[in-house]
């Protein structure tokens, strides 16, 4: 065997460990890895098969073309080789959805395989511990290049495989955010003269029946479920890109605004025996007043929902100020939510009720958002909490960006 002496360092000259000399015939052994490259080939697959609980077939123009890689990078440069094999390698693995530590799976089984049928081959050549060294060192830097490319050029695939999906379902959301819009816009639009009617003949009909307190009784029912309808609407049309209605941003006393939400609901909290608490703490806030009333309506009443299950049923709102922020918290002692449905409650048309339509926190989440504000709820297994912050701004600070969102 002729013998060629080699330095196995980096062309700077600078040497970071021991100077060791090599005398091996790095050729020869190439072409020796060469011809047993089908050999090792066969034994991988066999391996793989023989050894994974998840069945994967590698075609085999692939798998032979990794010892060939590794039998010229004894000889060669092959970086750019091996990195478009990786890279194809690492689409066709993706084609075939295996789990990524199954890949992982096939790179150790190969590794195994390469010297379990190499190493009797170099015994018959004498080798010095040097040389043996050299060539172990030469081979395992070679099949971890090889690996690590293979897992960038997965990882670059899976990655860019989530941003589409993000953009895909980005884009679906949107589309439905702007179909619920052009609904709300085009229902706003047909209710609002019959609704508009409607209001204009009950307060004459109210004038002119002051003298019967019956019939007056019956007109403030009606009023009250007039109201009732006007902010479902309000709520709906959250979704359109127009003003809530028409309506304007106005300063209300935020004590005032609970009391008036707190009428409306104290006929089911009696009727389903709550126990109803509230701690609030006066303070102005400049708002859509009753697009703020739907959300706080629409709070209340999931939390009476999710408490129908418990003997002692507990509603508690909190209104406090702070720092600029007007933090108001609806609290109920139900069941408790799980977190994989925390993460999506405010998505357009998801409900867990029966017989939900899924828009309701979705109306919450858009109303509060013109609000410049935020709502997200924490759950456990003592109590469910859902929170709105809002910015507390005068009427004059309020004007120019609310508009500027519509």
């Amino acid at each position: 065997m002729s013998n060629l002496t080699f330095f196995p360092y980096d062309s700077s000259g600078v040497d970071n460990e021991m100077v060791e000399t090599v005398t091996l015939n790095l050729l020869h052994v190439s072409r020796k890895i060469l011809d047993l490259a089908p050999r090792i080939t066969t034994i991988w697959m066999q391996e793989i098969v023989r050894s994974m609980e998840i069945p994967v077939t590698i075609p085999r123009d692939f798998a032979e073309k990794r010892t060939v890689l590794l039998a010229r990078y004894l000889v060669e440069d092959v970086d750019q080789d091996m990195q478009n094999w990786a890279l194809d390698m690492g689409e066709w693995l993706r084609s075939q959805e295996f789990p990524f530590s199954s890949i992982l799976r096939t790179y150790q089984l190969y590794r195994n395989v390469f010297w379990r049928v190499l190493q009797p081959e170099l015994q018959h050549w004498s080798l010095s511990p040097q040389d043996m060294h050299y060539l172990e060192k030469q081979l395992g830097k070679a099949m971890d290049e090889s690996v690590f490319w293979a897992v960038y050029h997965f990882e670059q695939m899976i990655n860019k495989e989530l941003v589409q999906k993000e953009e895909t379902i980005s884009y679906l959301h949107n589309d439905k955010l702007t179909m619920l819009g052009k609904i709300a816009a085009n229902m706003a639009h047909e209710l609002r003269n019959p609704l508009c009617a409607i209001e204009g003949f009950l307060k004459l009909i109210s004038e002119s029946t002051q003298e019967q307190a019956q019939l007056q009784t019956y007109i403030q029912v009606v009023m009250h479920e007039f109201e009732n309808l006007h902010r479902q609407i309000t709520g709906f049309l959250s979704f359109s890109k127009k003003p809530i209605l028409d309506e304007i941003f106005k300063t209300v006393q935020v004590e005032q605004l609970l009391a008036e939400v707190e009428t409306l609901i104290t006929p089911r909290l009696l009727g389903e025996n709550i126990r109803f608490e509230k701690q609030i703490h006066p303070c102005s806030l400049a708002c859509y007043e009753e697009g703020l009333k739907q959300v706080v309506v629409n709070l209340l009443n999931n939390a009476i929902d999710a408490v129908q299950n418990r003997t002692d049923k507990y509603v508690h709102i909190i209104a406090t100020a702070s720092d600029g922020w007007l933090y108001l918290s609806v609290e109920n002692n139900g069941e408790m939510i799980p977190p994989d449905i925390v993460e999506v409650l405010f998505q357009p048309f998801f409900t867990t009720k029966q017989n939900g339509t899924g828009i309701g926190l979705s109306i919450c989440k858009n109303i509060i958002e013109k609000h410049n504000g935020t709502i997200h709820c924490d759950s456990n297994e003592k109590r469910t909490r859902f929170v709105v912050s809002l910015p507390i701004v005068t009427v004059e600070e309020a004007v120019e960006p609310v508009e500027a969102t519509n």
